[in-house]
């Protein structure tokens, strides 16, 4: 039985990025993950209210499926934009596999 995987990334926005603004690239890259991206199940997206630090979540079916996307998505434009508006300096990123 295959297992879904989780990736986690704890990252922070570059100064002078707007809540708003970064919200609307969320939901830019997120249409793309939808309609084109196989193996996508759902994503999310946190922020610490005490902190400058945002967590974003997404569902894979397969960690084959994370590893595909992760070959696409440097090509893609709104993933571009939506990175280039990440600090890169302390991000964290995790894939977790479900065990039961």
């Amino acid at each position: 039985m295959r297992k879904n995987v989780m990736e986690m990334v704890i990252f922070q926005t570059q100064n002078g990025v707007k809540e708003e603004q970064f919200l609307q690239l969320f939901d830019e890259l997120n249409k793309v993950l939808e309609s084109s991206v196989a193996g996508f199940m759902k994503r999310s997206l946190t922020k610490d209210s005490t902190q400058d630090k945002w967590v974003e979540m997404v569902w894979w079916e397969s960690m084959e499926a994370a590893q595909q996307a992760m070959e696409k998505l440097p090509q893609v434009e709104q993933f571009q934009k939506y990175c280039a508006h990440l600090v890169e300096e302390g991000m964290m990123m995790f894939y977790l596999e479900e065990k039961a």
